[in-house]
């Protein structure tokens, strides 16, 4: 999988525009599951994100995805917002490593990597009334081309 070197320059340059106060987003947050592009039977039973003050300008990042089948992946990083690559614990079939910052208030940059190779890039956008925020993922497909998938997470 190839990530354009635009998506990368993305990731790596928003490291000098951290944000100091990053409060509105901290929190846990739960995936609006009618907002995933897929069809409801393949959908998972929830998908949970929590980003915790971890002290001393560090952040605590835990997702929780838990299957039909009561089955759950957990991925959980601890990292500061500075745009460098921290490792990633747990489940990693989909990522191993993960590199955040907050180039802007309420706007959330996640790359993430697998095998020393870049993996998807994620926006976090918050709403306005910070009850709810915007995800858009973006991968690189077979085929070579990106393609963009938009999730609703909610309070």
């Amino acid at each position: 999988m190839k990530i354009p070197a635009l998506m990368l320059a993305l990731v790596a340059g928003t490291g000098n525009h951290a944000q100091a106060s990053p409060a509105p987003i901290l929190g846990q947050w739960n995936v609006d599951l009618a907002s995933m592009p897929i069809p409801p039977e393949a959908r998972p039973k929830s998908v949970t994100a929590e980003f915790a003050d971890a002290g001393d300008g560090f952040w605590r990042t835990t997702y929780v995805i838990t299957g039909r089948d009561g089955s759950e992946r957990r991925m959980t990083s601890r990292e500061r917002l500075d745009g460098k690559a921290v490792q990633i614990e747990g489940d990693t079939v989909e990522a191993d490593s993960v590199a955040m910052s907050m180039p802007a208030p309420g706007v959330l940059v996640m790359g993430l990597g697998k095998d020393g190779r870049p993996g998807s890039v994620r926006t976090y956008t918050l709403a306005v009334d910070g009850r709810s925020m915007t995800e858009s993922a973006v991968n690189v497909g077979d085929d070579g081309k990106p393609f963009v998938r938009t999730f609703r997470w909610v309070r």
